[in-house]
């Protein structure tokens, strides 16, 4: 009894601070897993031309774009594709999926080519950034019998998003013809101004594609992009296609950015998004939130860390969007996260660190751990503290808190946290979540639902006071 006496002013006084909470917080990078890079190229033609000179069958990567452009092209049998890349803000690499072939390891410049003489679909992808969506896929025809004797086919863009930095003078857009050439086929095509200004930003172009009958394959159209010397965000422009003869029309537009190479200036107006949250959703998902930062940025860069871990960039969407699911995650697992503003010339600061965990086990509280039981039981709730010094990272002291179940104190040094669950089942049909702290040190606050294994979890940085949390709404599994 002596030790509960000795915990009473620390109760009291962050029991004032709870009672001044006002907003809730509810925050969780997955372990990269290790990837063994291809050793060395294979399955390459022997003289690749420099910059892929020369080569129809292009695929470019450009400045800090986590996209293969394009990422799928259609060729001959015979034909070969040429991959290249240079300067890039990350290192990439060509790797097949069947492990046919590969450029070797990941590098910031590299240019690999290879030939395609079997019909059939071929996929590969950047042993870097595969799992954040950059991949790509190369569909080999077979041209011995062409595509007479299958009907007049579909005419459509190929890809139907493009990139192109201002000073690269033009970009190259493709349409083709497939699933047969039975029949002369023409389309028309023209530029459509976005934000990108017709004679400003790139040469209007229109005119008409043909086809002879029984010819497949695609057409190209060339259009000159103008370099200034103005620093500016992304700006787009669109290729339609109309009035198709003799042929089906798919995709009657295909959009092209125009990513800016003047710098000075445009950093200034980036924001890192703010407001971010992490949840779990499930035992292999976490959904991040976040309000929206700068909308003169080329994209969100999202980075995730197992707890004592580095941070690695997992994904990269939109400036426009205010979410992300995590998903493929282990469960029982807590992950921090960061988002980025990025433009061509620049990233901005980064958001805060949220922090997340993915449902884990059912299993009942271990009340004989480092964990204070809660509600009878039903919540299970840890405080990992890590000390300024490396490997200071000892137990924190917990205590109940007398006359309420609900509630618990964890001490250690210079931390103080009062943390309680809170039955509001009654009210919004959820449990609440409160705690305060009296500590700029590294802690992580884990609560888990025995019941289903939601996991709520809070992350504090070092060096950072953390306000009071009243999350009112942290596990929606009443009862």
């Amino acid at each position: 009894m002596k030790r509960t006496h000795r915990l009473v002013l620390p109760v009291l006084a962050l029991g004032f601070l709870l009672a001044a909470a006002a907003s809730g917080q509810h925050h969780t990078m997955s372990n990269m897993s290790k990837v063994d890079y291809d050793p060395a190229p294979g399955g390459g033609d022997p003289n690749t031309p420099a910059n892929c000179q020369g080569v129809q069958a292009k695929v470019q990567i450009t400045g800090s774009a986590l996209a293969f452009s394009p990422s799928t092209v259609t060729i001959d049998a015979g034909q070969p594709v040429c991959w290249t890349w240079s300067q890039t803000s990350d290192q990439h690499n060509v790797s097949s999926d069947d492990g046919s072939f590969t450029s070797g390891p990941p590098s910031y410049s590299g240019t690999f080519q290879r030939t395609f003489t079997t019909p059939g679909t071929y996929t590969y992808h950047c042993q870097v950034h595969g799992s954040s969506g950059m991949v790509g896929t190369v569909t080999v025809r077979d041209s011995s019998g062409g595509g007479e004797g299958q009907g007049p086919g579909t005419l459509q863009f190929n890809p139907t998003e493009l990139s192109v930095d201002e000073g690269a003078g033009t970009v190259t857009v493709t349409v083709e013809r497939t699933g047969g050439s039975d029949g002369a086929a023409t389309v028309k095509f023209a530029t459509s101004p976005g934000t990108a200004k017709a004679g400003k930003d790139y040469i209007t172009k229109s005119g008409v594609l043909k086809w002879a009958s029984g010819e497949e394959g695609p057409k190209t159209i060339d259009i000159v992009i103008k370099n200034d010397t103005a620093a500016e965000p992304d700006e787009t422009f669109s290729v339609k296609l109309s009035k198709a003869t003799h042929a089906a029309l798919a995709t009657a537009a295909a959009v092209v950015t125009i990513h800016d190479d003047d710098g000075g200036g445009c950093n200034s107006v980036f924001a890192a998004p703010s407001k971010l949250l992490a949840a779990g959703q499930s035992a292999g998902e976490i959904r991040l939130t976040w309000e929206s930062g700068s909308a003169a940025a080329g994209a969100l860069k999202i980075e995730r860390r197992p707890p004592g871990g580095a941070f690695r960039e997992i994904a990269s969407v939109a400036p426009g969007a205010v979410g992300y699911t995590d998903s493929g995650l282990p469960g029982g697992a807590v992950y921090q996260y960061r988002v980025r503003a990025a433009g061509p010339d620049g990233v901005a600061a980064y958001s805060g660190i949220a922090a997340g965990a993915t449902d884990g086990s059912t299993a009942a509280c271990d009340e004989t751990g480092k964990a204070l039981c809660l509600n009878n039981g039903r919540f299970e709730a840890t405080v990992d503290w890590h000390g300024a010094a490396a490997g200071d990272d000892r137990d924190v002291k917990r205590a109940m808190v007398p006359d309420a179940p609900n509630a618990g104190l964890f001490t250690r040094d210079d931390l103080q946290l009062l943390l309680s669950v809170r039955d509001g089942c009654a009210v919004n049909n959820r449990y609440g979540l409160d705690f305060a702290a009296i500590t700029d040190a590294e802690f992580t606050v884990k609560v888990r639902d025995t019941q289903t294994g939601r996991t709520w979890v809070y992350f504090n940085p070092a060096g950072s006071t953390p306000a009071p949390v009243h999350d009112s709404s942290a596990f929606d599994t009443c009862p």
